[in-house]
């Protein structure tokens, strides 16, 4: 379905907005993608804002009978597939594939029917569900399945500079709402644009159902070989996730609804190294052994109700695609939400066209 010779402007440059950019430009080759976006991976002291450059990264299935969780996992099998791929065919990009493991104090009873060789992470994910002998103490149900995990520094350079390879265009600029795009886009020479695609992240916090999660981590410099998440009884996480090619491993983490503190605290950055040699000390057994290098907060762009991927139309001539909300799972389902998008986009760029 081509788009030929029509421009795209897309909002953000999040790990949604680049991926959607760059299978824009994938679909169709002569059409014009611009982002406009306020930070850029290259930008060089984000902000919390901007969550994209903040993320562990890496791939936890969330099975679910609701739908909405049954969507989710949906796009991120999907992402995944993609991720997989990309780590064997581009390793520069900053993807590994890696095993991921699971411990969990409280298990949901959906949990405990599972079986080794069912599929949990997706075809072919070599699930297998942990012996009680190699569970954490405390902990009631394990398994592990492949996985991959992501250098966000890294991943995210790689695909703007792929989205700039391309002929893709980027205007850093801050907007106040995702319709000034359209009159920014005249300013900036590109013409008229009949179609915007919101990966804000938050909307510009106009849409009710829009919150934030806090997210606190710390990136250590020791490399850890897989990543690992324990769910304790209380409903609180730690959890390790390397970054690949050397880039050392995200010790977590909190999570914080509506929690708005951009800054660092360090009595939570005490607590997630404790909790992770509590729970992981074949990975470092005292706080003193960490090499930190940094701490690590976004704002994940929560929406009750999961990702908004849906066509708005302010008039019979322009209209804005809306692909934003995904929280803390933004690598996880990036590549399956950008696939809706731009199949979403395409339709009603064809249908102006007619």
């Amino acid at each position: 379905m081509p788009i030929s010779e029509h421009t795209i402007v897309i909002i953000g440059a999040g790990v949604l907005g680049l991926s959607t950019a760059t299978l824009l430009q994938t679909k169709d080759p002569k059409c014009k993608v611009v982002i406009m976006a306020t930070e850029l991976p290259t930008t060089p002291s984000p902000t919390a804002d901007y969550a994209s450059v903040w993320a562990g990264a890496h791939y936890r299935p969330i099975p679910g009978t609701i739908r909405q969780l049954e969507d989710e996992a949906e796009l991120a099998i999907r992402t995944a597939e993609i991720m997989k791929r990309i780590a064997r065919e581009t390793p520069e990009a900053g993807v590994g594939t890696m095993p991921g493991i699971e411990y969990l104090d409280d298990p949901p009873e959906a949990n405990l029917t599972l079986k080794t060789g069912d599929v949990y992470a997706g075809p072919d994910d070599h699930f297998r569900v942990l012996e009680k002998a190699e569970l954490l103490p405390g902990a009631q149900w394990g398994c592990e399945y492949d996985s991959y995990s992501v250098n966000v520094p890294v991943y995210s350079k790689w695909l703007l500079d792929k989205f700039i390879t391309g002929g893709g265009q980027v205007i850093q600029h801050k907007l106040k709402a995702a319709e000034e795009a359209f009159d920014c886009a005249q300013e900036a020479g590109l013409g008229t644009v009949s179609t915007v695609v919101n990966c804000s992240g938050r909307n510009f916090d106009r849409d009710p159902r829009m919150n934030i999660i806090r997210g606190q981590t710390v990136l250590v410099r020791q490399q850890y070989d897989k990543t690992v998440t324990r769910q304790n009884r209380d409903g609180t996480w730690a959890f390790l996730i390397p970054r690949p090619r050397g880039g050392g491993t995200i010790v977590g983490g909190s999570k914080e609804i509506g929690d708005w503190e951009a800054g660092v605290r360090p009595e939570t950055r005490q607590k997630l190294l404790q909790q992770s040699v509590d729970s992981f000390p074949d990975f470092v057994d005292s706080v003193e052994q960490f090499d930190v290098l940094k701490d690590n907060v976004g704002r994940r762009p929560w929406r009750d109700g999961g990702l908004r991927i849906e066509v708005e139309a302010l008039d019979s001539n322009r209209r804005i695609v809306h692909g934003y909300g995904a929280g803390g799972r933004g690598y996880e389902l990036s590549w399956g939400a950008a696939e809706r998008i731009v199949e979403l986009t395409a339709q009603r760029v064809l249908q102006a066209q007619r």
